[in-house]
This record gives C-alpha cells, sequence and structure tokens, in this order.
C-alpha cells in the first residue's frame, strides 16, 4: 500500500510539475488576452475594444505625448464594453499609487449600447460570464486561473501557437500590450473581410435596443477612476463610412452625447472620426498596423496640444 502511494504522489508530482512548466511558456503567442491577464500593474492604460488593442500603439503615444510606459489593456466589443465587470478588471490592472498616469479611453457605440439579452432576468451581463468577469487574478504570471477557466484551445496550444507568430490570421501580444495581428493584405482578402464584417455588424444591430445607461454609467466611473491619478482622453477610433453608418443608426446622437459628457468631467473628448479617410482598414473596423502608427501619431500629437492648452 505503502508503495503505490508513494507511486501514485510521485506520478501526481511530475504531472503537476509538467502542467507548471507548460503553463509558464505562456505568453504573447498564447491568444489575444493573456498577455494582458499577467503583466504587472500598470500607471497608465489604453482601454477599449479591439479596435483600440490593435490600433493604438502605446510606444508612440509614449514617444509623442511623453507618457511613461502607458499600456494597452484593451479586449473586445463583447468581453470588454463598459460595465461592472471591465471596470473592476481595471481596477485590479491600475497602480493606484500613480498619480501622473496618462489614460486613453476609446470609446464606441457598441461598448455603451444595451443588448437584448443583457441582464436578463436579473442574470447578469454576457462579459460578467466571459474570462474579463471571471478572472480575478490579473497582474499574475503565470496566469493558472486564467489558462484553466477561460483558454478555451488545449495546453498543448500554448506551445504550438509559439510556432505561429507572423502566420496568417494570428495574434502576438507585445510587452506594452498591443495586439499585433497578421493578416493578409491582397485587395481580394480585405475586400472579402470588409464585405462579411460589415454585414456581420449590420445583422449585430437586431440584438441592440440602442444606448445603455448602465454602460454609461460605468463609463462615467471609469473616467472618474482614472482623472484621480491623471490626464484622461476620450478617443473616438476611426471606421469607413458603411461601419460609421451602422453605428448611427444604433446611438444616432452619439458623439453629442460623448462630447457633453467630456465637457461636464472635463476630460477632452478626440473624435478622430472625422478623418477616417486618411486611414487604410483591415476589414473597415480595424486599422492595418500601418494605418495604426500613423493614427496613433496623429493621436498623440492631438493629446499634446490639448494638454498644451490646458497648462
Amino acid at each position: 500500500m505503502r508503495r503505490f502511494l508513494f507511486h501514485t504522489s510521485l506520478f501526481l508530482i511530475v504531472l503537476l510539475a509538467s502542467f507548471f512548466v507548460v503553463f509558464s511558456m505562456a505568453d504573447g503567442t498564447t491568444d489575444a488576452f493573456y498577455k494582458k491577464l499577467s503583466s504587472p500593474k500598470q500607471t497608465s492604460l489604453i482601454v477599449g475594444s479591439s479596435r483600440a488593442a490593435q490600433g493604438i500603439h502605446p510606444n508612440i503615444i509614449d514617444s509623442i505625448y511623453g507618457s511613461n510606459n502607458i499600456y494597452n489593456y484593451s479586449f473586445t466589443i463583447s468581453a470588454s464594453p463598459y460595465g461592472k465587470a471591465y471596470y473592476e478588471s481595471i481596477s485590479k490592472k491600475l497602480n493606484s499609487k500613480c498619480k501622473n498616469g496618462v489614460f486613453i479611453i476609446a470609446v464606441t457605440p457598441w461598448s455603451l449600447s444595451e443588448n437584448k439579452f443583457n441582464n436578463k432576468n436579473g442574470m447578469g451581463y454576457p462579459e460578467d460570464y466571459d474570462f474579463i468577469g471571471k478572472t480575478n487574478f490579473v497582474n499574475l504570471k503565470p496566469n493558472i486561473e486564467y489558462l484553466l477557466e477561460s483558454f478555451i484551445p488545449k495546453n498543448e496550444a500554448i506551445i504550438r501557437n509559439k510556432y505561429r507568430k507572423g502566420l496568417y490570421q494570428t495574434f502576438y501580444v507585445q510587452d506594452n500590450g498591443w495586439l499585433e495581428v497578421t493578416i493578409e493584405s491582397d485587395m481580394i482578402s480585405k475586400t472579402i473581410r470588409t464585405k462579411n464584417k460589415i454585414e456581420s455588424y449590420r445583422n449585430m444591430l437586431s440584438n441592440y435596443n440602442g444606448f445603455s445607461e448602465y454602460r454609461w454609467n460605468y463609463l462615467i466611473k471609469t473616467i472618474n477612476l482614472f482623472k484621480e491619478q491623471g490626464d484622461v482622453y476620450l478617443v473616438r477610433i476611426p471606421v469607413i463610412e458603411e461601419m460609421l453608418e451602422i453605428e448611427n443608426e444604433l446611438i444616432p446622437n452619439f458623439d453629442e452625447r460623448i462630447d457633453l459628457l467630456a465637457k461636464h468631467l472635463q476630460s477632452p473628448y478626440i473624435n478622430m472620426m472625422l478623418y477616417n479617410h486618411d486611414y487604410d482598414y483591415t476589414d473597415g473596423n480595424h486599422l492595418t498596423v500601418n494605418s495604426g502608427k500613423k493614427f496613433s501619431l496623429d493621436l498623440a500629437n492631438q493629446m499634446k496640444k490639448l494638454k498644451h492648452v490646458s497648462n
């Protein structure tokens, strides 16, 4: 019996050790989220959806605006709309000891709209049950909680994905949180992606009721949280005209609402949608890598001008 227990214990130790070794290999190649949830607390943040995750380059903001290691903590419109789950995750990621941070809050009608299935029968919101709501530890490396609860592929994918970096349709999260997406850039692929994206967002409209007081209130809470620790800028990232038309149907007076809020809370609103023809898009919704760099440069320059005016 002792021999059996000894071998069983040894087997379990080896098994657990092997799992820990694999988990320790998780990094920016694992998926589009893990690296963000296993990095240290941050003093400056970029928050929002996948438009911000791919389109705002922290290193460019730092170099032009003069911020110090601003971190991209943006995810997707389904996982990180403004609400309790995202607010709590942001709060955990934030280093509250710093008082000279810089914060970019990317806003879209989707992240401030009420899904028809939201809070149905008092069950909460979809993101409450997604990784953003389930992951309690967002500064832990390796983040075993995330890998066990929210990493859908098998553990072997952690190793396999390391060798896929740079291949078609791969994700890589840089140390500063920026999500690098490798995707075909030929015109035929771009046209098909754009057509499919517009169609999918057009279909999404039927699932939304429009403006959400709940998400609006959490946007205000997020702004106030950041204002305690530094400069705050509300930003609308550009998309193509067809996507803008859909968003205007979702919340017709979106820019007016954000502009009034920005003035009320004394946090500038930079509406870069006015310059959407200056940039290229992978699918009509996300900026290409090069356009993301140009956009980040333009955004940082506007932020810098506003900073000088306020001083």
